[in-house]
């Protein structure tokens, strides 16, 4: 994702005081440095452990511990790679016949079920995310509004932006709606098939939702269930929320933790998809791991951990086709991965 580029401040004002006491404000501001860079030293290498407690603690733990998988929790899974001709790959989408559509900074690649290319067509922006409607339409989400194509390239439509800061992070459509994740508002926005705004969904409330969506990053997941429904990420607070298609809240499923059945870091799961029976599946960034949970949200097990990736793997975006084949999105290695569970 681009990054926001930093306001220009003004010059500090000039405050008169005398040698020694700029002196001991010099000596402050270098210990307050040091202390910060090992903080900084001691969470990327590893803390000694100590006893979690609360709903989402500050907890230190040696990371290392979390960089090989309890074998116990792995999921005896196949795996495939999927090599695109084109770079920079940003998105991912399966369509009704299985076919791999693949996002990037110029356009989109669209394969077969085998990995085999079949077309693909530019785009005047980077692809930001994307899905595929059940009538094959190709939805396509830039940086702040929705473009529609046709699988040869056409584009159809241009849809106004929701909002002139939106930052859209996520796509997903039923048979009558469209829901697009907008990390900078941290809101889902619902639109009709043809593009009419409907409303925003996850507005703090007076329930179970007084912070509403907890989003750090730019990284900020939809989906739609087979019933219609929508799940979504609320990564800061590690978990999935669902909603009827219309918005109103039901129930949400995940916590924060370390081990493998919890989401770590600061804001994960970072993607999902959700599977033919209506298990999810999962990715972590930072401390890699795609994981399973049913239906309910209990979990099932791991099918990739941080071993199998590279040190600094982000953007797994995913999808799941209709065999219950897991596509997972690498854009550091510019390749896709696809599991099948044995």
């Amino acid at each position: 994702m681009c990054s926001d580029k930093g306001a220009v401040l003004p010059p500090p004002a000039v405050n008169c005081m005398n040698s020694d006491n700029y002196t001991l404000r010099k000596i402050l501001l270098l210990l307050s440095v040091a202390i910060a860079v090992a903080v900084a030293v001691m969470f990327i290498y590893g803390l000694p452990a100590k006893k979690c407690e609360g709903p989402n603690p500050e907890c230190r733990y040696e990371l290392a511990s979390l960089k090989k998988t309890d074998p116990a929790l792995l999921l005896q899974a196949g795996v495939a790679i999927i090599n695109p001709s084109i770079s920079n790959l940003t998105a991912l989408a399966v369509d009704s016949a299985d076919n791999i559509y693949i996002g990037s900074s110029c356009g989109i690649e669209i394969l077969d079920a085998k990995g085999v290319r079949v077309g693909g067509f530019a785009v005047d922006a980077t692809v930001r995310c994307l899905t595929v409607s059940l009538d094959g339409e190709i939805l396509v989400g830039l940086n702040s509004h929705v473009e529609v194509y046709e699988k040869n390239g056409t584009r159809k439509a241009v849809w106004k932006s929701p909002d002139s800061r939106a930052g859209l992070t996520s796509i997903a459509s039923s048979s009558n709606s469209v829901f697009v994740a907008d990390y900078v508002n941290r809101i889902v926005w619902r639109y009709s098939r043809s593009g009419e705004l409907l409303g925003r969904i996850g507005d703090k409330d007076d329930g179970q939702r007084k912070s509403g969506f907890v989003v750090p990053s730019a990284f900020f997941d939809v989906a739609v269930a087979r019933d219609g429904s929508l799940w979504v990420v609320s990564p800061g607070q590690h978990r999935l929320e669902h909603f009827s298609a219309e918005g109103d809240f039901i129930k949400f499923w995940g916590e924060f933790g370390i081990d493998g059945p919890r989401f770590c870091g600061c804001c994960n799961p970072s993607n999902f998809a959700i599977m033919p029976d209506g298990s999810f599946v999962t990715s972590e960034k930072h401390i890699v791991r795609v994981k399973v949970y049913d239906a309910d949200g209990r979990f099932k097990g791991i099918v990739s951990g941080q071993e199998d990736w590279q040190k600094e793997a982000v953007g797994l975006d995913m999808a799941v086709d209709s065999k219950g084949r897991i596509l997972v999105l690498d854009p550091q290695s510019n390749v896709v991965r696809l599991y099948l569970e044995k």
